[in-house]
């Protein structure tokens, strides 16, 4: 009896919920912690309110069936432990709680009662269950995206190859008839912006993918590629590149072109000025890496709203599909970076973003 005088006065004054039941599961003891979180949601308005002698069953209603089979193990002499158990009570929403209970024994080794253990993990539960559903959409999403690329990319591949073969069959038709050569011309476009458009819709479902084969690449290789293929788009096109040449990010290749060529692409498509001049050019960050400017002497539209130039879908021209700078988003964040958006009259539109460098130090990089 001493014993458990002397563990009452110990658990009272204890930081944890903690109690001790009877062998009729009356509350023998309760800490100050279990009275009053019971009595805010419960709304019991006594001052002097306690559990002590006030029946487990009598007090919780709807006790979880998990609880209840604990402490009957309890009373065979086993101890119990749940890492998530839901519980409710009238004036709240379900909760989520960390039980453990033990018996304790008298002197002659009979058990006299049970000590409870309890603390709230909704939090953490919640957090745990929302993890779980996020991935469930991420999942559905990949499998989304390898359903489009098969039912639709496919498709689209074999509709240009026999358009292909139609340019070949009709080739002296089409030189006599002007109309007959501009509705193929018309059908390729649509081709192409339908591929561009699965292809950026498989590429926005994927997740993870995006950072795979990471690999030191010369920023000036990329670039010059970019460039190269840019710069066939016509001779009133000005790009100078004054970005470092020694520059090693480290990253996909394959996302790294997508990007600048996106990029480029985008800042000669919407530039208003006949005579476009492109400016590349950066600075090595704090965080080891490095920040790109694309400026261009052109503004965008007055009808776009640049706070939503990188969401998906979203452009001002009728051809266009509002992926590209979606997509280049989502390679800058993939990896860690950054991206923004700036455009005016006076200052023309500068793009920049930032990707990690390559970092040699004991092989590791950032």
């Amino acid at each position: 009896q001493v014993s458990q005088q002397y563990l009452f006065s110990l658990l009272e004054e204890s930081p944890a919920v903690v109690g001790y039941l009877d062998l009729d599961f009356n509350f023998q003891m309760a800490s100050n912690k279990f009275n009053r979180i019971v009595k805010e949601l419960y709304k019991i308005e006594a001052s002097d309110f306690s559990l002590v002698n006030k029946n487990l069953y009598e007090m919780f209603l709807d006790i979880p069936s998990e609880i209840q089979e604990a402490l009957q193990d309890n009373l065979k002499g086993k101890s119990t432990r749940h890492e998530r158990v839901k519980i409710y009570h009238p004036f709240k929403d379900g909760a989520w709680i960390c039980w453990e209970s033990f018996p304790w024994y008298g002197h002659n080794g009979t058990i006299l009662g049970i000590i409870i253990f309890c603390e709230d993990v909704t939090s953490t539960q919640e957090l745990l269950l929302n993890s779980r559903k996020l991935y469930s959409r991420t999942e559905l999403l990949e499998n989304f995206s390898l359903i489009f690329s098969h039912d639709l990319i496919q498709p689209l591949r074999q509709i240009s190859t026999y358009t292909s073969f139609l340019e070949v069959d009709l080739e002296d038709t089409l030189k006599d008839n002007p109309s007959a050569r501009s509705n193929l011309d018309s059908l390729n476009r649509c081709i192409a912006k339908a591929r561009e458009i699965c292809e950026g819709v498989i590429l926005y479902c994927k997740n993870g993918d995006l950072t795979v084969n990471k690999e030191p690449v010369n920023a000036r290789e990329v670039i010059d590629v970019t460039l190269a293929c840019s710069s066939a788009l016509g001779s009133e096109i000005s790009i100078k590149d004054l970005t470092d040449k020694e520059l090693i990010l480290y990253a996909n290749r394959a996302c790294l072109l997508q990007l600048f060529q996106n990029l480029i692409d985008n800042a000669i498509k919407h530039s208003s000025n006949p005579t476009i001049e492109i400016t590349l050019s950066g600075q090595k960050l704090e965080n080891d890496y490095y920040e790109f400017h694309i400026h261009n002497n052109g503004w965008c539209s007055e009808s776009i709203e640049q706070s939503r130039i990188f969401d998906a879908f979203y452009s001002d021209e009728s051809n266009g599909s509002g992926l590209g700078l979606m997509i280049c988003k989502k390679i800058v964040t993939a990896y860690g970076g950054d991206i923004k958006f700036i455009s005016s009259p006076e200052e023309g539109t500068k793009i920049s973003f930032s990707l990690p460098l390559y970092k040699q130090d004991e092989n590791k990089v950032l």
